[in-house]
């Protein structure tokens, strides 16, 4: 057993999702530690630390290039890495390295952002992602697979490139303008991540498009501060990175200990970071249907606290009598007024149970059970988990 593990940290401090990975690997490491780091803050270019001088024990780190990648390899080091490249993989596989990826399910992710832009009735749909980036394509692909199976074609965004490299933001951003000045409205869009999300939300407002009522964006990360700091502030896809980095460095632990990276059968390892839940913000608080009354009634059922919520609050939010409204539902969204309340309350409870350590009978009377057994039998038919196993396999530490 090692008195104390050296790990180099080559991940983004300056994004929410790097940050959530930072924090888990901190969890794991005072726990299990005691670790010291070998950081270099910064953006998605790392530095690898110069091997004589640091003398470490291992690596986390992301690859987004093969000069990277080339400099890793020559380590020898137990790795973790983040999100590679097909190409980058097959260079560490050719060269027979041992390794873990720790990747965010891109396809989970976009799944929850499509049925949340699809509970708004949107019949006209965008992409807007990065060039080059693998997770961002794979959200482009899965969003338009997604789309087409439900009968909608989505118009896609595709970066501007001088000598095969795209244009820089100040150059392109006039660019994204006229573009999302030519499409449909209303349309529901999303962005690949939060970074990209704030950039369209930039240029909507150069366009003088309306958010949301014109176009509703969301985005993936969560990250609290550029969400924020957005104008209005962005709904995003909350992923799990906490967990994610807890299980990357008890990954690289048990290499280091076992000294299992030299060992043939270790095989390529993949740690996949889960989406949590939607955090609705002003950028999709909005609603596209040509019935007024079930429009007004989904914006109360979506912005009142949910122990508020009943059946007879949404229908005096109207104009029409509970009847009326029913039918509208029925008919407009295959749905009832109960049953988009009941999924109101349950997302409110699965953030509750992540952020908090209330517990479950405060937790079902905040979101508008009766009781908490009632509400742990509803839990459990709707996610097939009960909420203290849900709590127990979305948090760490």
């Amino acid at each position: 057993m090692l008195d104390s593990i050296k790990v180099a940290l080559l991940v983004e401090t300056s994004r929410g999702y790097g940050r959530g990975l930072l924090h888990g690997i901190m969890k794991y490491s005072r726990l299990h530690g005691p670790w010291q780091f070998h950081l270099t803050p910064g953006d998605f270019e790392q530095i690898v630390p110069r091997m004589k001088d640091w003398k470490g024990d291992g690596i986390i780190a992301r690859v987004i290039n093969q000069k990277t990648a080339h400099l890793l390899s020559k380590t020898g080091l137990p790795l973790v890495v983040l999100d590679l490249p097909e190409a980058v993989a097959a260079t560490f596989q050719q060269k027979g390295m041992r390794f873990v990826e720790i990747v965010s399910d891109s396809e989970g992710a976009t799944q929850m952002a499509v049925e949340h832009l699809l509970a708004k009735q949107f019949r006209h749909f965008a992409f807007v992602g990065y060039h080059g980036q693998v997770w961002s394509e794979k959200r482009e692909r899965t969003f338009t697979q997604r789309m087409a199976k439900e009968g909608y074609d989505v118009h896609l965004y595709r970066i501007p490139v001088r000598q095969g490299v795209a244009l820089q933001w100040e150059k392109e951003e006039p660019i994204l303008v006229q573009w999302l000045k030519s499409l449909p409205k209303p349309l529901g869009l999303m962005a690949c991540n939060d970074q990209r999300g704030r950039e369209v939300l930039d240029a909507c407002s150069l366009a003088a498009i309306a958010v949301p009522e014109e176009i509703s964006v969301i985005g993936i990360d969560n990250d609290e501060l550029l969400c924020e700091l957005s104008f209005p502030p962005l709904s995003s896809v909350a992923l799990n990175a906490v967990q994610g980095g807890y299980l990357a460095a008890a990954a690289l632990h048990e290499m280091i200990q076992s000294e299992i990276i030299q060992k043939a059968t270790l095989t390529h390892r993949k740690i996949i970071v889960p989406p949590l839940h939607i955090v609705e913000r002003r950028s999709t608080e909005s609603v596209a249907i040509d019935d007024p009354e079930v429009a007004v009634a989904l914006q109360s059922i979506h912005t009142r606290s949910p122990a508020e919520l009943t059946i007879n609050s949404v229908v005096e939010s109207t104009c029409v009598s509970r009847r009326v409204l029913e039918i509208r539902f029925r008919k407009l969204l295959g749905s009832t007024i109960l049953r988009e309340i009941q999924k109101v309350r349950i997302e409110r409870a699965k953030r509750l149970l992540l952020e908090t350590d209330y517990p479950i009978e405060r937790i079902a009377e905040i979101v508008g059970f009766a009781t908490g057994s009632y509400f742990v039998q509803f839990f459990r038919s709707e996610t097939g988990r009960t909420p203290a196993k849900f709590r127990k396999e979305v948090r760490v530490g």
